[in-house]
């Protein structure tokens, strides 16, 4: 076994048992998965020391299934616990973490990450799908807006940057949105247009696999989102808008592949 973990938690995490392979394979067993989300385990951490959303990290692809979603090495949950802290630390809006455990099986390992729970909020896939009114669709497509751009200003890139991995907190009209779920995330990258409209066009494809358009309001639901993000910066406006003929050709292959739920 191996693990990394808060330090100023450590006996918080010890007395749940999310510091041994036993007490983290239990809880793993009673995670629940949200709308576009990978399924997660909640665990109340004892004296009020707060909540943990833990996740287990699965292998992707053809061999994922064969192999029960376990991994080749121990690399992933370590990198994802170190990145996501150095975001948070330079300013990003994503969740403290707090461990990763990792745990041989045979010849392959299994992992997971734990990340303090955000209180009362709600992934973004989930949300929209409720279809709320517009005012407060607006406030939240904005509030959404705001967060990816102070994530790729401090250096973040996501791999997956999907509709599933925002989690959004509304306190009457104030909106908090994070980002989530960061494997194989980066920091301290430099963000160039390209690279700013690869991933926010990866966020809109994901709303066109989920059936999701709609709820959004469509194409002023993105000028909504895409204002927030350039926040008056006419040329950063301008240079998304130049990869847009590309994204938008990458976009009809996309709905060949994943025509919209």
């Amino acid at each position: 076994m191996r693990i990394a973990a808060d330090a100023s938690l450590q006996p918080a995490l010890a007395a749940a048992g999310l510091l041994d392979v036993e007490g983290v394979q239990a809880r793993l067993a009673e995670a629940a998965g949200a709308l576009g989300r990978a399924p997660i385990a909640v665990a109340e951490l004892p004296e009020g020391a707060g909540r943990v959303a833990l996740r287990r990290l699965r292998r992707g692809g053809w061999l994922g299934p064969l192999l029960g979603g376990a991994l080749a090495g121990v690399h992933r949950p370590f990198a994802e616990l170190a990145v996501t802290e150095r975001l948070r630390e330079a300013g990003a809006p994503v969740p403290r973490p707090l461990l990763a455990i990792a745990w041989r099986r045979g010849a392959a390992w299994n992992a997971a990450l734990g990340t303090a729970f955000v209180d009362d909020a709600v992934d973004a896939a989930t949300l929209l799908a409720a279809a709320p009114p517009r005012a407060r669709l607006r406030r939240i497509l904005a509030a959404a807006g705001r967060a990816v751009r102070r994530f790729h200003d401090v250096g973040g890139s996501h791999p997956d940057l999907h509709v599933g991995n925002l989690l959004v907190r509304e306190h009457g009209d104030q909106v908090e949105v994070w980002i989530v779920d960061l494997d194989g995330a980066r920091a301290d990258t430099q963000q160039g247009p390209a690279e700013r409209m690869g991933q926010l066009m990866r966020l809109y494809r994901s709303l066109h696999k989920r059936g999701l358009l709609t709820a959004t309001g469509g194409e002023r639901g993105s000028l909504w989102f895409l204002h927030a993000y350039v926040a008056g910066d006419r040329t950063l406006h301008r240079a998304l808008l130049a990869r847009l003929p590309a994204e938008r050709r990458r976009l009809a292959r996309h709905a060949l592949l994943y025509p919209s739920a």
